[in-house]
C-alpha cells in the first residue's frame, strides 16, 4: 500500500509531502491546477521514461521518493533475490531526475536499473486511465485475470511443471541430436585408437617392469663378469674374507689379554659374517643372469612401442593402460548413444501426454470461468453509461504444435460498446474514457483476486454524469474496501464518497507557477463538492446539496 509521497523540484511542484490512508482517496482541483501531476510523479518513480522537461523551471534536478507497505511476504522475498534490503515489510522507491537527462533509481536505498523498477513497480501500483500505462490490454495480464477469478492455482502449476519436464527433456534430445554427426566422427577416431592400443595391450606397471628388464638383458655380460670378479676378490689367494678370518683370530686372542677390545673384535666378526653372505649372493646372481639376445630383442621392440604410441598421445608411457581404458568407457558411451536418444524420445513423448492432459483440464476450468467472467463484467459496465456494452472472454487455440507455459490456448478480452458492433479487442474499439470504466468494471468483479494492492484510476468518470457518476463512486469504494483506491476525478458523486479527500491548488507569483496538495477537513470537503457542484456563485442551496453528498459517503464507511 502507498503510505506517503514526497516531489521535489517535479514539473510545478517545489516541494510537496503527501500522507495516503487505505481505502478510496480522491484527488480533485480546478482545470488546469495539476492533478495529472501526481499521477506522472507515480508512474516516474515506478518505472516511466523519464524526461528533462519534468524538472521544474530553473531547477538543476527532480527528485520523487514514495513509501510503501509491502502486501506479502513474496515482495521481500523478491527485493532479498536481488540483493536490496528489506525493512520489515517497508519499502522506499526514490527516482532522481537531472537536467542532462539521466536519472537515477533506488530501492531501500540500493541503485536499480529502470528495468528492474519497472518489474518491481508493476507489483505495488495499477494505473487505470487516459494518461498512463495499463495492464488491461496486456494478454498475459487478461489470461491471469481470468485465472485469478477462476482460482485454478492448481491446475495453472501443473500444467507450467509439465511443461518445465517437457522442455527439460526436449533440450536434452535436441543437444543429443546435434551431437550424432560429431559422434559419428569421434566414433571412428576412438576406434582407430583403441585398436592401435589394442595391438600393444599395455600394462598397469608394465613399463616400468621392462626398463629395469631392459637394463639387466643389456648389461648381463658386464652384471656377470663383475660379479665373478668380486667373488673372487671376496675369495682368491689373500682375498678380504681371509684377511678378514686373520684378523678375527688374532683379536680373539687379544681380547684376552684386554677386553676392551671386545667391542672391534665383534665388529670385525660381524663384517666376516656379511662379507661371507656377499659373496653367496653374488655368486647366486651370477647364475640367474641371462644372455638372451632374442629377449633383449623383444623387450627393445616392446618400449619401443610404448615410446612410439605415448608420444603420439602426447602422455607418459606408464600412462597408455589408463588412456587405454578411458577410451574404453567414452566409446561405450558413444555406442550407447542411439539408445540414449530413444529413451530421451519416449521419455519426451510421455512428458508431452502429461501437459496435454494438465491443459486439457485447465481448458475446462477456463472456459467456465470465461462464461461467468463475462456475464459479471457486463452487468457491472451497463450500469456506467455504457447500457448496450458487451463484455466477452474468448479463448483461442494457441497457434503452436508444442506445449506452451501456460496451456494450450490465449485469452482475449473483447468489447463491444454500441448495439450492432461485433465485439472487438478492448484496445482497439475502447475510448480512454470506455476504457477505464470498463477497467473499473472488471476490478470491481475480480477486486478479491489480485495481488496489487494500489490502483489508481485517472479520470475514470469522464464521459458521465447523474446517476452513473454516483454508481462510478460506489462501485470505487466496492473495490476500495479490499484495495487501496486513489481517484483523480472532476465529479462531486465520486469525490463525495471517498474516504480521504486531497485539493490540488496552483498558486502564480512573480517567480513561477507553483501546484500544492491540501488534505481537505469535512468543511472544506463541503465547499470542494460545493465548487464541484458548479454555479458562478456558492449560494446556500449548493453548499446544503454538497453537505448532503459528503454525509451520505461517510453513512457509507
Amino acid at each position: 500500500m502507498l503510505t506517503a509521497l514526497q516531489i521535489h523540484n517535479f514539473v510545478t511542484i517545489e516541494s510537496l509531502e503527501i500522507d495516503f490512508s487505505n481505502g478510496m482517496t480522491t484527488l480533485t482541483g480546478e482545470t488546469g491546477a495539476g492533478k495529472s501531476i501526481l499521477v506522472d510523479a507515480l508512474g516516474l518513480v515506478l518505472g516511466d521514461k523519464a524526461d528533462s522537461s519534468l524538472i521544474r523551471s530553473q531547477c538543476e534536478r527532480a527528485e520523487i521518493t514514495a513509501q510503501f507497505t509491502l502486501p506479502d511476504v513474496e515482495m521481500a522475498t523478491w527485493l532479498e533475490q536481488q540483493e536490496i534490503p528489506t525493512d520489515e515489510g517497508e519499502c522506499i522507491i526514490r527516482r532522481v531526475l537531472n537536467s542532462n537527462g539521466r536519472s537515477k533509481a533506488y530501492i531501500n536505498g540500493s541503485m536499480v536499473t529502470l528495468a528492474l523498477l519497472d518489474d518491481f513497480g508493476s507489483r505495488l501500483i495499477d494505473i487505470h486511465g487516459q494518461h498512463a500505462h495499463q495492464s488491461l490490454g496486456s494478454r498475459q495480464h487478461q489470461r491471469q485475470l481470468l485465472d485469478g477469478f477462476a482460482a485454478h492455482d492448481k491446475l495453472c502449476k501443473a500444467v507450467e511443471s509439465a511443461w518445465q519436464e517437457w522442455l527439460t527433456t526436449k533440450d536434452k534430445l535436441q543437444e543429443l541430436s546435434d551431437q550424432q554427426n560429431e559422434h559419428r566422427d569421434q566414433l571412428r577416431l576412438l576406434q582407430f585408437q583403441l585398436q592401435e592400443l589394442d595391438g600393444l595391450s599395455p600394462i598397469d606397471g608394465e613399463w616400468h617392469e621392462l626398463e629395469q628388464q631392459q637394463k639387466r638383458l643389456a648389461n648381463a655380460q658386464t652384471l656377470i663378469r663383475t660379479a665373478d670378479e668380486i667373488t673372487q676378490q671376496l675369495y682368491a689367494g689373500s682375498g678380504a674374507e681371509e684377511r678378514l678370518q686373520n684378523a678375527d683370530n688374532r683379536l680373539g686372542e687379544l681380547v684376552e689379554l684386554d677386553p676392551s677390545l671386545a667391542e672391534s673384535h665383534a665388529m670385525i666378526k660381524s663384517a666376516l659374517i656379511e662379507i661371507q653372505e656377499a659373496s653367496s649372493g653374488l655368486q647366486g646372481y651370477a647364475g640367474t643372469v641371462e644372455l638372451d639376445p632374442q629377449l633383449l630383442a623383444e623387450v627393445d621392440e616392446r618400449l619401443g612401442n610404448y615410446h612410439s604410441l605415448a608420444k603420439k598421445y602426447q602422455c607418459d608411457p606408464d600412462q597408455l593402460a589408463g588412456l587405454q581404458e578411458g577410451l574404453k568407457t567414452q566409446l561405450a558411451s558413444l555406442e550407447n548413444a542411439d539408445e540414449t536418444l530413444e529413451a530421451l524420445q519416449q521419455q519426451l513423448d510421455k512428458a508431452e501426454q502429461t501437459w496435454k492432459s494438465a491443459a486439457q483440464k485447465l481448458a475446462k476450468s477456463r472456459q467456465k470461468a470465461a462464461k461467468k467472467l463475462q456475464q459479471d463484467v457486463t452487468e457491472q459496465i451497463q450500469q456506467l453509461s455504457m447500457p448496450h456494452g458487451e463484455f466477452q472472454v474468448a479463448l483461442h487455440p494457441a497457434k503452436s504444435e508444442e506445449p506452451l507455459r501456460y496451456g494450450q490456448e490465449t485469452v482475449e478480452f473483447l468489447v463491444s460498446a454500441n448495439p450492432g458492433m461485433a465485439p472487438q479487442p478492448i484496445s482497439k474499439v475502447a475510448s480512454g474514457g470506455e476504457l477505464s470504466r470498463i477497467s473499473l468494471a472488471i476490478q470491481v468483479v475480480t477486486a478479491g483476486i489480485g495481488k496489487i494492492e494500489t490502483l489508481i484510476f485517472d479520470e475514470v468518470d469522464v464521459g458521465i454524469g447523474g446517476a452513473t457518476a454516483e454508481v462510478v463512486g460506489q462501485l470505487l469504494r466496492q473495490i476500495a474496501s479490499k484495495r487501496q483506491i486513489l481517484c483523480v476525478t472532476h465529479l462531486p458523486q465520486v469525490a463525495s464518497q471517498a474516504h480521504q479527500h486531497l485539493r490540488v491548488e496552483k498558486e502564480s507569483s512573480k517567480s513561477g507557477t507553483s501546484s500544492t496538495v491540501v488534505a481537505l477537513d469535512e468543511e472544506q470537503r463541503v465547499q470542494e463538492i460545493a465548487r464541484m457542484l458548479g454555479g458562478v456563485e456558492m449560494t446556500e442551496r449548493t453548499l446544503d446539496h454538497a453537505a448532503e453528498m459528503v454525509s451520505r459517503g461517510n453513512q457509507l464507511r
